[in-house]
């Protein structure tokens, strides 16, 4: 019998169950999320490009593609590190973000009320947390799977994680950043979580957070006012409502199949930010509902994928990590969906790997090749990528038989 005839038919099934599948799953969720990103921007930033360069409406799409090229990069190098080079990196990532955070504090830029960028080179913009964000989610995954046992007191969790943690959040809502700061927040909670951290100090740390929300939200004016208007649509006026109502008109207009790509109305004016914030809207009007949903199953693959690396995985590191990084990514995704359809006030998130703006992109992009790298480690997986290229050379020997046949 030839090996050919040998081998067992592949089915949907056997895939599934494939080790490799998690690594699939991630770039295809990555890939399809990533070309819907640059196709709405493409559209959604062309008016503000115009207005901003005096003729040109691909200024802004070209940031946004450099913005890309770099996030590949990052990806692709990203997944190829092994499991042991992430964990040597983790502290030099989180202390080099801190670093940048407290340059923030000095001499940083502020956009919209949130003092959290930096200059570089005198011309390109910077946002250090988006850096933060993935250097936390390592950090954490080295610590906590080392002391995973011992976080049985206030002082064990505290130290080292729980202060690195109140240091960086701390940092970032210096500088008036508070959406960000859930996003840490969501991290930290997802590390702790699957690091088996009993469930009576989450509920004790829940009180304290709220009543630190409650006081952040009371001390700034704009974070009220946004709540205020959030609560009572119906009394607000025309400025204040602009984004919300604006963003449900373009959902609403776009229908099943949406009135095509490009042909968005809200960009013109009526939308602010429609290339950031607001891009779910816009998904929704150039691509209706289907493209819509095609952004939810999207993050359903990864939320998916995340939960095969934590489940998979015998590597604690890998399980904290992987997870923590994966909150990040879909807890922000749903934070800024559930604000574009009303859930939520505004909140200034962009949608990982869909929206404009460089730093959110790469950082995300890097995070997404993180976790591919994790996937290439899973048990099995290692041998499944072993075995690929040979399935590619016994195809290639079929066909060039058949050719000559």
């Amino acid at each position: 019998m030839t090996a050919t005839a040998a081998a067992k038919p592949r089915t949907l099934a056997s895939a599934w169950t494939s080790p490799a599948a998690t690594y699939y799953l991630l770039a295809a969720s990555a890939g399809i999320l990533l070309i819907i990103g640059l196709a709405t921007v493409l559209s959604s930033s062309s008016i503000d490009s115009l207005k901003s360069t005096g003729g040109n409406p691909y200024a802004l799409f070209f940031i946004q593609l450099a913005a890309f090229t770099v996030g590949l990069v990052a990806l692709v190098f990203g997944s190829r590190l092994p499991v042991v080079a992430w964990k040597r990196l983790a502290p030099g990532i989180l202390f080099a973000s801190i670093g940048l955070l407290v340059l923030v504090m000095l001499s940083g830029i502020s956009s919209g009320g949130n003092k959290n960028w930096i200059k570089v080179g005198g011309l390109v913009t910077f946002q250090p947390s988006e850096v933060a964000k993935l250097g936390l989610a390592l950090y954490l995954g080295v610590v906590l799977a080392r002391f995973r046992k011992n976080l049985t007191t206030w002082k064990q969790i505290l130290i080292p994680g729980g202060l690195m943690s109140a240091l960086v959040v701390g940092l970032v809502l210096a500088g008036r950043d508070m959406g960000t700061a859930m996003v840490l927040g969501i991290i930290v909670c997802a590390a702790y979580w699957i690091a088996g951290l009993p469930i009576r100090f989450f509920a004790m740390s829940a009180f304290v957070l709220a009543s630190g929300i409650a006081v952040l939200i009371v001390e700034g004016k704009s974070r009220s006012a946004r709540i205020s208007t959030w609560l009572n649509p119906e009394n607000c006026d025309k400025d204040a409502c602009q984004q919300t109502t604006h963003g449900l008109w373009a959902l609403a207009s776009g229908g099943l199949w949406g009135l095509g790509p490009g042909m968005s109305r809200e960009k013109w004016g009526g939308l602010p930010v429609p290339d950031s914030d607001f891009i779910f809207a816009i998904i929704g009007e150039e691509f209706g509902l289907v493209g819509t949903l095609l952004v939810l199953f999207a993050f359903g693959m990864m939320v998916v994928a995340v939960n095969r690396i934590v489940r998979r995985s015998r590597d604690p590191f890998v399980q904290i990590a992987g997870g923590a990084i994966g909150a990040w990514i879909i807890g922000q995704a749903c934070i800024n969906i559930a604000v574009v359809i009303g859930l939520l006030p505004p909140t200034g998130l962009p949608l990982t790997l869909v929206s404009s703006g460089g730093s959110s992109l790469i950082a995300s992009m890097a995070a997404v090749g993180v976790l591919m790298s994790f996937a290439r480690a899973e048990p099995g997986a290692p041998e499944a990528f072993a075995a690929r290229p040979n399935v590619v050379r016994r195809s290639l020997t079929v066909l060039s038989g058949r050719r000559r046949g």
